[in-house]
């Protein structure tokens, strides 16, 4: 049986969304974690030989940016306390969709991929270079593109009394 809801969709609470967003944040820690961890020990155990200083230095700048993004929803998430310890409010909801902590969640889980692929391939390390060029993408079509793009203002007609009193002011 299907239930269908008419009208205005419920709105969440801010306890709701404070809880939300600390399982979000726990959830993407989790996966941090393992990750991490699970591409260390099985490059070690299984692929040392392979495991040279470039694919090293790859791993480590992979693992500081999925890091950076962690952090980044950990503190976006942080709810409002008050004198007491108490969360009041909420900074961000993470789970917004449109939010800027997707494109942060969405660099943890490339970072999963991309260490799953690159136990099966070294050559898959090339992937990283979507990264720069999705944020350059992203920052040319919400900021620099409508910016460079935008149609110059047009003037609008004055009427005749603001027409004088310009003259006026134009002519002492």
């Amino acid at each position: 049986m299907n239930k269908s809801t008419k009208g205005k969709q419920g709105t969440r609470g801010t306890k709701q969304i404070i809880e939300e967003n600390r399982q979000t944040v726990d959830f993407y820690f989790k996966v941090f974690l393992i990750s991490n961890i699970t591409y260390g020990i099985l490059r070690y155990l299984l692929f040392w030989d392979s495991f040279t200083a470039k694919f090293i230095a790859l791993y480590l700048i992979t693992a500081l940016v999925s890091f950076i993004a962690y952090y980044f929803i950990s503190y976006v998430g942080n709810p409002i306390l008050d004198e007491k310890g108490f969360a009041v409010d909420y900074t961000s909801d993470l789970n917004m969709p449109g939010h800027v902590s997707e494109y942060a969640k969405d660099v943890i889980l490339f970072s999963v991929i991309q260490y799953i692929l690159s136990l099966i391939s070294n050559y898959f390390w090339l992937a990283l270079i979507t990264i720069p060029v999705y944020v350059f993408i992203k920052i040319w079509q919400n900021f620099l593109g409508p910016w460079f793009f935008e149609p110059a203002p047009e003037e609008q007609p004055q009427d005749q009394k603001k027409q004088k009193v310009k003259t006026k002011v134009v002519r002492r």
